[in-house]
């Protein structure tokens, strides 16, 4: 005889073996899943940071430019210890810098006495503050300049490659990638250029174009996104698109 008292609305049944295992199949996949589109997010956050970085430098340069009346300029290449590495007056026709794309670290300089010793740049010792975190962010691929400003470095390299003397055995090699020197000046204007910029993980392909308008004023970046089958940029599909005014370009004095 059972005298244990008996509550309604109770039950003594447990959960059995295979519910639990079932479970925690669940559980697992859903943690999987969410782990998957963290790290597809954060690989995205990192490109699309990187091009936020690179337009608040082109902001910076220009603010520089107009606040000092001098000459700003960004190149890239690798970082020299000296303070003047690029001085004298033949540098401010220099349009291109030898760098990799592993080297393409971009350098903020400003003409240190345009009067007195025109050419002549140095960098800007705050400026740290944004190159730093591009190089963590991503990686320079392409810079190539839009406008005027293409049709004016083909001209000059044009002129130049007639002038020079023919290449000897004892002639240093050329460069295999050169970036172009982009200038800021006290007016509020500027070169316009189109940057290239791709993940420092191999596995993400997608890439960010970020685009300089000089005369404007204004900076706007793209996010590309790459399927496992394109090989190609062409072949990509846009997947964002943001645009920031650097504010209207003051006139010239």
């Amino acid at each position: 005889m059972n005298n244990r008292p008996h509550y309604a609305g109770t039950s003594s049944k447990g959960f059995s073996l295979l519910e639990l295992l079932l479970v925690l199949v669940i559980v697992m996949l859903l943690f999987g899943a969410a782990v998957f589109e963290f790290n597809s997010m954060g690989r995205g956050a990192s490109l699309s940071e990187g091009a936020d970085q690179l337009e608040s430098l082109f902001r910076f340069a220009r603010n520089e430019a107009e606040r000092t009346g001098k000459q700003v300029r960004i190149r890239f290449g690798p970082v020299t210890t000296e303070p003047e590495n690029l001085s004298g007056q033949a540098d401010a026709t220099n349009l291109e810098t030898a760098a990799t794309s592993e080297q393409a670290y971009p350098v903020v300089e400003s003409e240190s006495n345009p009067v007195e010793m025109p050419g002549q740049f140095k960098p800007i010792a705050n400026a740290a503050l944004f190159t730093e975190d591009i190089t963590e962010l991503v990686r320079i691929e392409s810079i190539e300049l839009s406008g005027l400003d293409a049709q004016m470095a083909s001209i000059m390299s044009d002129v130049e490659n007639n002038t020079d003397e023919a290449p000897t055995e004892n002639s240093p090699p050329l460069a295999e990638n050169t970036f172009p020197i982009l200038h800021f000046y006290p007016d509020g204007s500027s070169d316009s250029a189109r940057v290239q910029l791709i993940a420092l993980n191999p596995d993400n392909r997608n890439k960010a174009i970020v685009e300089l308008m000089g005369y404007t004023g204004t900076v706007n970046h793209q996010l590309i996104e790459i399927l496992p089958k394109q090989s190609s940029v062409t072949d990509t599909n846009e997947v964002h698109e943001a645009e920031t005014s650097l504010g209207q370009a003051a006139p010239a004095p």
